[in-house]
């Protein structure tokens, strides 16, 4: 693909609704868009061939009883490309940018265990040369967009929405069931075992040999058929299947897709530290999250306590977002913007020119 990839409203449209549900059909998928289910397979294919997008199944930490942490990261200038890349090859971090002047390295660590969490951040990044600082804030609660982030451009409405949403296995912000779930269990959990996602408590959970192989296929390709999982496992496509979806609802599995959003002509973004008052600290972070502009809001610990991801197509946007719409918000105290300069890794990507290297 050629760097002149134009995308039209249906390539929008399977892009936004594989963010809602990154298993969905492709058959029901063109029912809903009003296409065929050979044209939609072929968009899809494109896309990801083009680099615009990777559905993928992730393991949830706090479904494992641990957590993930969002880490800063002071290199020297002359250091901080390699350092960010030899982050990007850990499949333990991601979401690696370069911010704040090219001094500066943010990224998210997702271990699954105490002992990895502890060899990095305890161990390995104090003893790094390259490192001149760094602070780790875990992240103790997630807000997402109710219908997922995506442009205008290609939204779904409400009724195609409610549809995905309905028969959802796992969508990109999680599955229906979590949905349905977190709206019922109120407040979110700030200790303990729990979903960061839907902010319910969570067992954590126990994966056996055969879990690891089906988890193994889905972080290559989260649309991986049940068929080939179930090659994979040794069980059969409905024990497979069964266990896929026990995994989502335990909150210790779901589904992504990894857009590459410069791609969509979104080629400004930052990470903005808030501090805010602790008592309207969930009610921010509900607003935020339904901001067009936030890709990414969650409650973290640390000196500040909200951190949000914003995108946008030019620098006078981000100017007016903070300006309008932040300053608008009455629990707000303290804004730090750290624009970014250069992405390394999408979610669990790795990104070359932009866009999302398989």
């Amino acid at each position: 693909m050629t760097e002149s990839l134009t995308l039209d409203l249906l390539d929008h449209q399977v892009l936004h609704a594989l963010q809602l549900d990154g298993r969905v059909p492709f058959a029901r998928l063109a029912g809903l868009l009003g296409s065929s289910e050979q044209t939609v397979a072929r968009r899809y294919a494109r896309l990801r061939e083009a680099g615009v997008v990777r559905v993928i199944g992730m393991v949830d930490p706090a479904g494992l009883g641990e957590s993930s942490w969002l880490v800063r990261i002071q290199s020297r200038p002359d250091a901080v490309l390699a350092l960010g890349e030899a982050l990007a090859r850990r499949p333990d971090v991601g979401w690696v940018s370069v911010t704040s002047g090219g001094a500066e390295i943010t990224c998210v660590a997702r271990s699954r265990t105490s002992a990895e969490r502890d060899e990095l951040l305890l161990a390995r990044l104090p003893r790094t040369a390259q490192v001149t600082g760094f602070s780790a804030h875990e992240i103790m609660h997630r807000f997402d967009h109710p219908d997922s982030w995506w442009p205008e451009t290609g939204r779904l409405d409400d009724a195609q929405v409610s549809a995905l949403l309905g028969a959802s296995v796992g969508g990109g912000a999680m599955s229906a069931g979590a949905r349905r779930a977190g709206s019922e269990a109120g407040p979110p959990a700030s200790s303990g075992p729990a979903s960061t996602r839907t902010g319910r408590r969570t067992r954590a959970v126990e994966l056996s040999a055969e879990d690891e192989l089906m988890l193994a296929e889905l972080a290559l390709d989260g649309r991986t058929p049940v068929a080939r999982l179930a090659r994979a496992t040794g069980w059969t496509p409905t024990r497979t299947g069964r266990r896929m979806e026990e995994l989502v609802r335990a909150g210790a599995l779901y589904f992504d897709a990894e857009v590459a959003i410069h791609l969509l002509g979104y080629r400004t973004s930052a990470m903005i530290w808030l501090t805010v008052a602790p008592g309207e600290l969930l009610a921010t972070g509900e607003a935020l999250a339904g901001h067009d502009e936030a890709v990414f809001v969650a409650a973290t610990s640390g000196p500040t306590n909200l951190v949000v991801v914003v995108a946008v197509r030019e620098t006078g946007q981000l100017f007016r977002y903070v300006t309008d719409r932040l300053g608008q918000l009455p629990g707000v105290r303290q804004v730090e913007v750290s624009p970014s300069l250069r992405r390394l890794k999408q979610g669990t990507s790795r990104l070359q020119n932009g866009r999302i290297s398989v």
